[in-house]
């Protein structure tokens, strides 16, 4: 009897534990491949301050990708185009942000330029300027789409 519960004890504690040691896991095998670093993704935008999930990025070749913190997913749940993202703009945490997001946080919103689509970050400081160093370095005439208002005249 007391053997039984030695065992089932210890498949419970595994069982509980499994997830934990899987982002580990994943969170060394994403490091390996290229320098992360922390980065939210307001993936909701209907409530002010709502709809924040916590994240990593990390620059490869010439897009941006972003992972959730807490997935088991080997694949960005976002991929930013260098070509394809123009910078909009910046502003700090207010209210529940300052709270939910990483500390020292600045909120930076970028444009997708093919889709239109608006997507907002937020990252350290120290971030926001190697983003929008990483924009800006862009090879000459990447910036331009056909029809786009971007597009020169």
């Amino acid at each position: 009897m007391p053997w039984e519960f030695v065992t089932a004890t210890l498949v419970v504690v595994a069982v509980i534990l499994l997830p934990f040691v899987l982002l580990y896991i994943r969170r060394r095998w994403l490091t390996g491949q290229g320098g992360l670093f922390d980065c939210a993704h307001r993936l909701r935008d209907e409530t002010p301050g709502h709809g924040w999930a916590l994240g990593l990025a990390r620059y490869r070749g010439e897009t941006l990708e972003w992972f959730r913190s807490f997935s088991l997913a080997l694949k960005p749940k976002l991929v930013l185009q260098r070509a394809g993202t123009v910078y909009v703009h910046q502003r700090q945490p207010e209210g529940l942000e300052a709270i939910a997001l990483f500390a020292d946080s600045t909120i930076i919103t970028v444009r997708d330029r093919v889709t239109g689509h608006l997507h907002t970050l937020a990252m350290s400081r120290d971030e926001v300027l190697a983003l929008m160093s990483w924009l800006e370095s862009a090879p000459p005439g990447s910036h331009y789409f056909p029809g786009s208002a971007d597009s020169p005249r």
